[in-house]
């Protein structure tokens, strides 16, 4: 919010400056003692100049303003959730956003272990879940984060850290193996069918009783069976039992290496996992992704548009662009011909990350050698069995001679990719200078 306001005074401190330069420009005008006006070819092109300019502020805080709203409209809860509610808030209560940290730390299971001063026996579990269900009964809890199944874009809060399961929609699972089928190739037969033809079911009708009523023509649509297992993303990490006394550095403990290790691991295997009956098969290892190699005469920017044009000419539209933060960069600071930022405007004002109109996460687990452009939730969806969860036990080989406990960060995730064609996997060209 801080910098959106920031925003809208500097633009309107530029527009009332460009006000001020058009009233200096008026001004110069010859005056007729008919009233009319006499203006030079400079004076006409000085104004209009100007006159462009404000036009153009004008419509940038207009901008910025109708995102400040949305923004406050997104912050605004609709109703107290079950977590606030038991904690005693107000229906009129401003909505706290709570990390995983945050929540753990709040969970019955960790109050009841400190007011004992952690003395016994240790055993909590946290998890997050993507819908807005919060429960605190037993030390589990979950909080709002990934999207809903309506959007596929990134439509959560604004300065998180985004990965690539954000780009799909919300899906869950109870089964341990998903079974499905995935498209090999579609031939569109579909054409105009009349009601009567000839003999032949071809030429005109005629009339007579060897007329032919018409048949819609069949189309091929080649199809094999695929087993997409549910697999386990998980790691341990120790910690001086002291940490559980120090509550900030055990929220950023959790949010920042128990979770997002989760995360970032999960962000590979989505890419680059090879599947073998038990593993995810990630996108990279799937057969029929469609590849794209750029052209040395094209920006970026430009190497990323005629990827998505490979993935519509297959009949799907992509929703999402995958690239690493080094490649990010090079496309943010692109300029035009006149020396302009191509998408620095868009960022500055919608504080989103887009290209061609699709939201972008970038990764370091995707190279600096390639970006991906995909139709995520129509060409693939990403299934949880278990959402991301924190473990904590005291109770693991020697840690009671060491003063140490064990956080075990995990989830149970399938990927299904039932359409590859709707995938381009682009190799980035520098381009000439």
């Amino acid at each position: 919010m801080a910098e959106t306001k920031s925003l809208l005074r500097s633009l309107k401190t530029q527009l009332a400056e460009k006000s001020a330069e058009a009233e200096r420009i008026s001004q110069t005008f010859k005056v007729e003692d008919n009233g009319g006006f006499v203006v030079t070819t400079d004076q006409a092109n000085a104004f209009k100049k100007v006159s462009t300019e404000a036009m153009e502020l004008k419509q940038l805080i207009a901008d910025a303003e109708g995102w400040h709203e949305i923004k406050q409209y997104l912050d605004a809860p609709e109703s107290p959730p079950a977590a606030g509610m038991h904690y005693g808030q107000s229906p009129q209560a401003a909505k706290e956003e709570k990390s995983l940290g945050d929540l753990f730390v709040e969970s019955d299971a960790y109050q009841s272990a400190s007011q004992n001063g952690f003395r016994d026996r240790l055993h909590m579990r946290a998890e997050m879940e993507g819908k807005s269900i919060f429960s605190l009964s037993a030390g589990s809890v979950t909080h709002q984060t990934l999207g809903s199944a309506q959007n596929l874009g990134i439509a959560e809060r604004a300065y998180r850290k985004f990965h690539i399961r954000d780009l799909f929609p919300k899906s869950s699972t109870k089964q341990a193996v998903l079974y499905g089928a995935r498209e090999t190739g579609w031939t569109n037969n579909a054409r105009q069918v009349k009601e009567r033809y000839g003999a032949d079911g071809t030429s005109p009708a005629t009339g007579a009783d060897t007329d032919t009523w018409g048949r819609a023509p069949r189309s091929k649509l080649s199809l094999v069976p695929v087993m997409y297992p549910v697999s386990e993303i998980a790691h341990l990490l120790d910690a001086h039992k002291n940490i559980l006394s120090d509550e900030p550095r055990l929220k950023t403990f959790i949010n920042t290496r128990m979770v997002e290790g989760v995360k970032y691991q999960e962000d590979w295997d989505l890419l680059h996992s090879v599947g073998d009956g038990q593993s995810l098969t990630g996108i990279y290892n799937t057969p029929g992704v469609q590849q794209y190699k750029g052209l040395s005469t094209d920006q970026y920017s430009v190497q990323i548009r005629r990827s998505i044009t490979k993935a519509l000419l297959a009949e799907y539209e992509p929703t999402g662009i995958v690239l690493s933060p080094t490649m990010w960069e090079h496309v943010e600071v692109e300029e035009d011909k006149t020396g302009a930022f191509r998408v620095a405007l868009q960022i500055a004002v919608g504080a989103e990350k887009k290209v061609w109109r699709l939201n972008v996460v970038e990764t370091t687990a995707m190279a600096d050698t390639d970006f991906l452009v995909g139709a995520f939730g129509l060409g693939a969806q990403l299934h949880d069995r278990e959402n991301v969860s924190v473990t904590v036990s005291s109770e693991n080989a020697d840690n009671f001679e060491k003063g140490l406990i064990t956080f075990r960060g995990d989830e149970r995730v399938a990927l299904e990719i039932p359409r590859p064609e709707s995938f381009v996997i682009g190799s980035w060209t520098p381009p000439t200078a």
